[in-house]
Formats: C-alpha cells, structure tokens, sequence
C-alpha cells in the first residue's frame, strides 16, 4: 500500500472464529476425483468458547467416508487470525480469510489423508465447507458439507 493512506474506518467488533459458535446440522456430500457423487452423510457439529483463546469443536459424523461413525473432539486454539490444534486424531491450522472466509489444513490421522477445506458463510446461520482430500500427495476424493445453525450464541 506503499503511496496511500490509510483510512480511518473504526473500530471493528469483529471477533476471528465467532462465527463458528453454536450447534451446527448437516450433511456431508463425498464425490471422486472425476467428480461422480460417491455418498453423503449427516453430521452433528457443536462449537464453543472455552476461554478467550480457546475454543472446542465437537464433530460427530454417522458415516465418515471409509472410516464409519467418526467423532472429533478438538480444542482449537486462537493466535489473531490463525487457530493451531493438535491431537491423537488430527493436527490443525486455520486461518481467517476474510470474517466470513477461513480455510484450514488438516493433517487427519483417521482418514490417513491431508484434508484442505474452505468455510464460507452464505449467511449467519448457513455455512458451507468445501473439502479437498489428499492422499501420499494426490486427490483423492472432494467433499462438501452444508450446516445450518440451530441454536447461536
């Protein structure tokens, strides 16, 4: 930005990851590297604070694509924009895009694949995550998840 001035815009009320909090419904669509509809699933996710730099995700799929009934439990914690979590089951780093666009690396050693997601909100309650799994550094399948908020904080 080197020869502009920076504006005075105010200040923000905006809180990294607050969008996530709260008990989340949905259904988790699998395709193949050709883009074929494989299967989908419902997924239960609840999300909320721990501390002011904390914060747990519980995420309950019925059917993980080639594992089965999967949980997660993961406490994830906030650096500014970027969240670190690691685990028995995954290692974790996010960060936020914009404040309704956050993208994360999971490194998930149930399903044995990198995981690349991409979160956006289409609406306060109406998120949706774009997956892309990796497998020994090729695709192997892409996934999308569709939640609705069914109770907010």
């Amino acid at each position: 930005m080197e020869g502009r001035l920076l504006k005075k815009y105010g200040e923000s009320n905006h809180r990294p990851y607050q969008c996530f909090m709260g008990k989340w419904e949905g259904l988790c669509k699998t395709f193949s590297v050709e883009g074929q509809f494989i299967e989908s699933t419902p997924v239960h996710m609840d999300v909320y604070w721990t501390d002011d730099q904390s914060w747990h995700l519980y995420e309950h799929f019925e059917n993980l694509y080639e594992v089965g009934n999967t949980v997660f439990d993961t406490d994830i914690k906030v650096e500014g924009k970027c969240c670190y979590a690691s685990n028995d089951m995954i290692s974790l780093d996010g960060r936020e895009l914009t404040p309704y666009n956050y993208v994360f690396n999971i490194e998930s050693k149930v399903s044995k694949t990198l995981v690349l997601n991409n979160h956006y909100f289409i609406d306060p309650n109406t998120r949706r995550i774009i997956t892309h799994k990796m497998r020994g550094g090729k695709s192997h399948v892409f996934q999308i998840q569709d939640f609705v908020r069914i109770i907010q904080p």
